[in-house]
């Protein structure tokens, strides 16, 4: 019995002595992979942003110049991440990590404002830089060193009126529907209102403004230093209509968007009574003018107001007076030939 108790003591012995070297061995296993390292050696990193409120102008941003100390021996990345404001990620802005070459010292962080022209409160966005890629392994700046950057975006105001004119209508032919923007050339023009008669609206054309491009849609630009103070009619001409003796006849209407970014934006459809037919060939066809109403602009110091034919009142309010527009083109007639296919080989 007692030599029974000495082998049972000595296995004992042995389970415990091979638990002491598997312990040992986890320990050391464990050491290689997440070695020791000392931070002493490694760069400080340092955050310089620059004016944080800006405008929904197109272009605005605001940059974080990141800059270490020393160079390291490896690249790092930062990023940043929206905590709080009442801006949207992706719609009012985007945020551009910066990443700092190995060897390098420095990289930008690039926080994008996206142009918006929509009238709207301040708004505001709160950016924490995120730590770097390699701080869980190599502590380069402390949690508590990381900026908290707070932005302000002021809503964007335009000193002009944008005026945009699209006519797309369909076209019928043997069923099938074109668009009149592809076959129809319409061209705008601003007259004084004062004798103005839409039957000779050249009689007063000023030279003030005009949209003969031959592009669908057609832009206008308003601002106070190029038409000054009084009454403007807004007409439209049509220089031509291609295969406008296939179509079936109906109204192309013009439809007139006044823009301010930042402001307003109001849209009105042309009066049917004002609108070409689909059938109307222009001059350039050999046809007569063609000519129709679209709106009437009143000037008057630091305030417009804008009406339609009918004398429906669109928009009114203030207009900056800064911008200067190049001289009238003395020629404004069109040489294109016909540049679209013809919907019969369709």
């Amino acid at each position: 019995m007692k030599k029974m108790k000495n082998i049972l003591n000595l296995k004992t012995i042995a389970l415990l002595a091979l638990l002491v070297v598997i312990g040992v061995s986890c320990d050391t296993a464990q050491q290689d992979i997440e070695p020791i390292v000392s931070t002493d050696n490694y760069p400080i990193a340092t955050f310089v942003v620059s004016d944080p409120i800006v405008s929904e102008a197109g272009g605005a941003m605001v940059t974080v110049d990141i800059t270490f100390d020393k160079p390291i021996d490896r690249s790092v990345s930062f990023s940043g991440v929206k905590v709080a404001g009442s801006a949207t990620e992706h719609e009012d802005f985007e945020i551009h990590g910066a990443i700092v070459p190995a060897f390098s010292k420095s990289a930008q962080l690039v926080i994008e404002i996206f142009e918006d022209t929509e009238p709207e409160d301040v708004e505001t966005i709160q950016i924490q830089i995120d730590r770097p890629s390699l701080a869980s392994k190599y502590l380069i700046n402390p949690i508590s060193d990381l900026p908290l950057i707070d932005i302000e975006i002021k809503n964007y105001v335009s000193e002009s009126i944008d005026i945009t004119f699209d006519w797309a209508t369909a076209l019928m032919y043997d069923g099938d529907a074109y668009s009149s923007c592809t076959y129809v050339d319409l061209d705008i023009f601003v007259s004084d209102a004062a004798g103005f008669d839409i039957n000779d609206p050249w009689a007063t054309f000023n030279g003030t403004g005009y949209a003969a491009t031959g592009d669908c849609p057609e832009v206008l630009n308003m601002d106070k230093a190029d038409w000054g103070d009084g009454e403007y009619i807004i007409w439209h001409e049509l220089y031509g209509s291609e295969y406008y003796f296939l179509w079936e006849e109906k109204p192309v209407p013009i439809t007139t968007t006044f823009l301010r970014a930042g402001v307003f934006s109001e849209t009105i459809v042309q009066d049917d009574s004002q609108a070409i037919l689909s059938t109307d060939p222009g001059d350039v066809e050999g046809g007569t003018s063609i000519n129709g109403y679209i709106a009437k602009v009143t000037i008057a110091g630091d305030t417009y107001t804008i009406t339609a034919e009918n004398g429906d009142e669109i928009i009114s309010g203030k207009l900056s007076s800064n911008k200067v527009r190049t001289p009238r083109p003395a020629n404004l007639n069109k040489t294109n030939a016909t540049k679209n296919s013809d919907p019969r080989n369709n």
